[in-house]
């Protein structure tokens, strides 16, 4: 009798006491609806990627790959632009190649920069420093454009002395006049003698001298048209 209440004993599976059962619905039912259907939205993400990249191997699909433009294709047309105005400016000014190469690169870049002709740009630094860097006037005015200090914090350019630096604060003076002025003879005659100077009688003759040169250069350029027109 012993053996039999024994063996009805390890046959008997403990049942789980009903307040847990009502525990876990409540728990449940407390369980906001959004994680759900956050669930469901998952999976029926992941059926129908599947689908689809099962669907799109099976399709005779081709595929096409692009390039990245190399760097020489957006180089490439400053680079000839660069080369046609310095060939334009040794034939203008007679400079030796490698100076026109030189000069030329900046000067368009202080053209873009203030809107102002090329042409006009190289005429004015060539009469006044004809091409040369470290060129000092007896009143201070220094470099390529012959800026004088007290320009260098209208242009916030820290380095006068840099000829690339010289060329592009000169051209902003010159944009500078001419925004005042109106008009590029104004702006040519402020530049050679000051807003006040080019007021005074004794200086008129030295600023007609000054633009009558640049407009010479000028001349000369149209008749080296640009290889681009």
């Amino acid at each position: 009798m012993h053996s039999a209440e024994q063996e009805k004993n390890t046959n008997e599976q403990p049942l789980a006491p009903r307040s847990d059962v009502r525990r876990f619905l409540r728990l449940l039912r407390r369980i906001p609806l959004i994680f759900p259907l956050q669930a469901g939205a998952v999976v029926m993400i992941f059926c129908a990627s599947y689908i689809i990249a099962v669907f799109s191997q099976t399709q005779d699909v081709v595929r096409t790959s692009f390039a990245l433009p190399t760097q020489t294709y957006e180089l490439r047309p400053w680079y000839d632009e660069v080369n046609d105005f310095a060939t334009r400016m040794q034939l203008v000014f007679g400079v030796r190649e490698d100076v026109a190469l030189e000069f030329s690169g900046w000067i368009l870049e202080a053209s873009a920069r203030q809107d102002i002709r090329p042409e006009l740009i190289a005429s004015l630094v060539f009469t006044e420093s004809s091409f040369r860097k470290n060129v000092r006037s007896h009143v201070g005015a220094m470099g390529p454009a012959q800026v004088r200090p007290y320009w260098q914090s209208f242009c916030a350019t820290p380095n006068l002395s840099d000829p690339a630096e010289n060329i592009y604060c000169g051209a902003q003076i010159l944009a500078h006049f001419r925004d005042m002025c109106g008009d590029e003879t104004c702006a040519l005659l402020s530049y050679n003698l000051g807003p006040r100077g080019k007021r005074m009688e004794r200086f008129a003759s030295a600023g007609v001298r000054y633009v009558t040169r640049i407009d010479s250069h000028l001349e000369r350029f149209d008749d080296v048209p640009s290889r681009s027109l």
